[in-house]
């Protein structure tokens, strides 16, 4: 990381701690946002899979060695 990404990097932790400080709900909107975040992916390995091939390209993205261990998803 060069100095120019380590000043971006702390600009950004800088925003993210004022914003928790001035926030008293900035739990509930993160855990908003972080669950809106697997919902997508979730509904894009859904999709995924009922593409022709689709389970043995989850299989290469993800690069699943236990395929036995993902019965839901690849059984």
């Amino acid at each position: 990381m060069n100095e120019k990404q380590r000043n971006e990097r702390m600009e950004a932790v800088i925003r993210w701690a004022n914003y928790v400080r001035n926030n008293k709900n900035w739990k509930k909107e993160h855990t908003k946002f972080i669950n809106a975040q697997f919902e997508k992916t979730y509904a894009f390995i859904r999709r995924l899979a009922k593409q022709k091939n689709g389970k043995e390209k989850i299989i290469k993205i993800y690069n699943i060695k236990n395929i036995s261990g993902y019965p839901e998803l690849l059984g």
